[in-house]
C-alpha cells in the first residue's frame, strides 16, 4: 500500500526536474545564439552585455576582461563564430553550467584566413532578472604537427 503511494508522489519531481534542465538548455541555447549575434556584429560591448558586470573571459592566455578580449579578437580579424551546446547541468539551485563546441573565422589585416575550433564551458547567475554569464572558459583545439 505504502510503496504505490510513495511512487505517486514521486513521479512529478522527475518531471518537473526534467522539463528545469530542458527549460535551462533552451536558455543557454539563447544566450549562445545571442553571443553569435553580437559576434558577427563585431561588437564587444555586446558581447559582454551577455555577462554579469564581473564576468570573466578565460582562454589559454589566462583571465580577460571580457570587451577588451573581444575587441582584440575582432581587431585581429575573427568575425564569425558558430556555437552549440552539448551539455547543461545545476552546479547547484542557482547555478546552472553548461559545455559546448565553438568555431570562429575571419581573415587577418592580410587577407590570410583564420580559423579556430574548441570547447567552451561557462557557469551562469541570475542578474537583475535574467541569466547571465559569470565565466567563461575557451579552450583552442591546437593546431596539428605536420
Amino acid at each position: 500500500m505504502k510503496r504505490p503511494v510513495l511512487l505517486a508522489l514521486c513521479i512529478p519531481l522527475m518531471f518537473t526536474a526534467r522539463a528545469s534542465a530542458d527549460d535551462m538548455k533552451q536558455e543557454v541555447s539563447k544566450i549562445a545564439i545571442s553571443y553569435m549575434d553580437c559576434y558577427t556584429k563585431r561588437d564587444p560591448a555586446c558581447v559582454a552585455g551577455l555577462y554579469t558586470k564581473d564576468g570573466v573571459f578565460i582562454n589559454p592566455a589566462g583571465k580577460h576582461d571580457v570587451a577588451t578580449a573581444y575587441a582584440g579578437s575582432f581587431k585581429a580579424g575573427f568575425n564569425k563564430l558558430d556555437s552549440t551546446v552539448e551539455e547543461v547541468w545545476q552546479v547547484d539551485n542557482d547555478t546552472p553550467a553548461a559545455v559546448g563546441k565553438f568555431h570562429i573565422t575571419g581573415k587577418n589585416d592580410k587577407g590570410d584566413a583564420l580559423d579556430a575550433s574548441g570547447t567552451w564551458t561557462a557557469v551562469y547567475v541570475k542578474a537583475d532578472g535574467k541569466w547571465k554569464i559569470r565565466m567563461l572558459t575557451a579552450a583552442p583545439i591546437p593546431p596539428k604537427k605536420d
